[in-house]
């Protein structure tokens, strides 16, 4: 029951087994990042969400979110306490094991090429992904019933981005506000993130607009990087303007009640 009502929070499910691989190796951050670093993690992170890949925890100042990767039990430090036998014997236990492990190369991946080629689109500030012995940064952590906990950095894979509004809820309070401009602004950038992305060879698996993009600072963010996956083939311009229409269509029905708005809308969509 408790474990339900702390949204299946568990500080365990943090640690991997998983043996280090130099593909995920990502230098620590210079020292002039390093000092933002410290003071951005120099204060207490709440309880915010369970994602598909990750839990997230929001600062103290609600400018920042830290993810931290949610291991499958197998793939999970002291693994063979979670079902010891059926994972060397059970046909489908090895099947389960590998989905697993590949769905896990995939997300690792799609951090990594996040950090490395799209780190303005998503608003990544770091990544961290091996366990090392050499960031020495620490956090705290504090899950739904308020039981804290004090963390090193270097013993989990974790994502700290800058924590954006929800793209649509900030879209219907700029119309309820009549700040229209401001909305035409918002619909702008996400159409121009969707297309700066598929022209960087990057798709979403999970373009769900409501929950997956964010707006910070008058700009459009991926929020969940898990789902970003190289497609080569989207670079080509009539491909990656039918996979902006598709992905888009989510807004425009948000907006069809809006003349004026849908008609920018049309016109950005011609304009690429």
């Amino acid at each position: 029951m408790f474990f339900k009502q702390n949204n299946c929070f568990c500080i365990a499910f943090l640690y991997s087994s998983v043996k280090e691989n130099p593909e995920w190796e990502i230098s620590p951050p210079p020292l002039q990042e390093r000092a933002c670093l410290d003071k951005i993690l120099n204060q207490k992170f709440h309880y915010l969400a369970k994602g598909c890949h990750c839990y997230a925890f929001v600062s103290e100042d609600q400018k920042y979110v830290i993810k931290f990767h949610r291991y499958a039990s197998h793939l999970r430090r002291f693994s063979w306490t979670y079902h010891p036998f059926s994972y060397l014997f059970s046909e489908r236990r090895k099947k389960i094991r590998e989905h697993n492990l590949e769905r896990l190369h995939t997300n690792l991946q799609s951090y990594k090429d996040s950090y490395t080629e799209l780190k303005e689109e998503t608003g990544l500030l770091f990544l961290h992904i091996n366990r090392s012995d050499n960031l020495h940064m620490s956090v705290t952590l504090v899950d739904k019933a308020q039981r804290e906990y004090r963390l090193s950095l270097d013993d989990v894979t974790f994502i700290l981005q800058y924590k954006a509004e929800l793209i649509f809820s900030k879209l219907e309070q700029l119309i309820q506000e009549n700040r229209i401009d401001h909305a035409k602004k918002l619909i702008s950038n996400l159409i121009r993130l969707i297309a700066s992305c598929s022209q960087k060879g990057y798709i979403d698996k999970d373009p769900v607009l409501r929950r997956n993009y964010g707006y910070l600072e008058e700009r459009a963010i991926h929020i969940d990087v898990g789902d970003l996956v190289k497609c080569e083939e989207i670079r080509c311009k009539e491909k990656y303007i039918a996979y902006v229409k598709s992905v888009a269509e989510g807004l425009r029905k948000r907006i069809e009640n809006s003349p004026e708005l849908l008609v920018h809308f049309d016109q950005e969509i011609n304009n690429l």
